[in-house]
């Protein structure tokens, strides 16, 4: 996952090992990573080289003959579960939208994840995953008894990080975005869950309120991303697409957003929300998913389904200082309640029940 421009999978992964790392506690993580051997130079982690990048090979030879010659207690993985393991499995699955909302994935990625993921619920130890919202979902869809279904929730991505106004002037401006204007950001691949369709038709009522105020949407290009294109074709200079960004980049556009709008009709967890609390920035999102039980009462809510109420939300968030005030003070609070420490020992305390310790 790290260094493939996995979004929210490659942040998490990071993310935990930062956490492993940063803990006093007795323990060894074996990581697995493409590349030659290499020194890790943190507490905790062992880098070790995998055979392939290939997929097939990794999870049907590498990562079990890896588990029997390592000594592993636990193999933790993301979604997909390796063919065999001589110890018991942990798996990692943030959503299951692929099983409750397909129309929103390819058909390639729904062949493999309709047929790996659930074959990996079943045979893992424990499944750890990111929300109450998600728990639930898997118990009831799969059948898991509940004591094998962990939440642990997720850390803030490192563009988290506080940056100076002018090197924040300076990143955006690389990104032909223009420093001196407002403008609103969202952040997430174009894709149909992230619901950018509706939040472009919703700026287009909001712009000529707010004269002076853009929407920059930040994210890679993925399934149906035509569909925001064109949708965004009408407006003119209005709408800026900054595609994929660096973490000091985005880091960036937080800085200097005067609103952080996430309108998906699904996340299990929502890691944007948190990095644009982090940066003082009012966040305005779906009463969708968890992002109710991640922002609390942090974020102005609005139906992901309506335009109108979109633009509504949005209107407010911009114009009302009051309300704008409310949101950056408990943002900052909120966003201060996770932390990839926290997510570290209450992952070590799976790896434990899994392993029978």
């Amino acid at each position: 996952m790290v260094g493939g421009r996995e979004t929210g999978n490659e942040t998490y992964v990071a993310g935990l090992l930062d956490g492993l790392a940063s803990l006093d506690r007795d323990f060894e993580v074996c990581v697995y990573v493409e590349g030659p051997r290499q020194q890790s130079g943190r507490p905790h982690l062992r880098l070790q080289p995998l055979m392939s990048s290939s997929p097939w090979i990794r999870l049907g030879l590498d990562l079990p003959v890896r588990s029997w010659r390592d000594h592993l207690d636990v193999l933790h993985t993301t979604y997909t579960a390796p063919l065999w393991s001589r110890c018991p499995t942990v798996i990692t699955v943030h959503d299951i939208t692929f099983a409750t909302n397909r129309e929103w994935f390819s058909d390639r990625d729904l062949r493999v994840l309709s047929r790996g993921v659930p074959w990996s619920i079943d045979r893992a130890a424990r499944v750890i995953t990111v929300s109450d919202v998600c728990r639930q979902q898997i118990i009831d869809h799969f059948g898991v008894p509940a004591d094998q279904v962990v939440r642990v929730y997720n850390g803030p991505g490192p563009a988290a990080q506080r940056v100076s106004a002018a090197d924040a002037r300076a990143a955006v401006s690389e990104l032909g975005v223009d420093a001196a204007r407002k403008y609103i950001l969202a952040v997430g691949n174009l894709q149909p869950r992230k619901n950018l369709v509706r939040l472009v038709q919703a700026f287009m009522q909001v712009a000529p309120m707010c004269p002076d105020t853009d929407l920059l949407i930040v994210g890679a290009k993925h399934y149906r991303a035509a569909e925001v294109l064109a949708a965004a074709g009408s407006v003119g200079g209005r709408i800026r697409f900054a595609g994929y960004v660096t973490d000091h980049q985005l880091a960036s556009c937080y800085e200097l957003a005067t609103v952080f709008a996430f309108p998906s009709l699904f996340e299990g967890f929502g890691i944007p929300a948190i990095e644009g609390m982090a940066h003082g920035v009012p966040v305005a999102c779906s009463n969708a998913g968890a992002l109710p039980e991640v922002c609390a009462d942090a974020a102005a809510y609005f139906d992901p389904l309506d335009v109108g109420s979109i633009a509504a939300v949005l209107l407010r968030a911009v114009s009302d200082e009051g309300l704008r005030q409310q949101l950056i003070t408990k943002g900052f609070e909120r966003a201060r309640a996770f932390s990839w420490q926290r997510s570290a020992n209450e992952t070590l305390a799976v790896y434990a029940a899994a392993a029978g310790r």
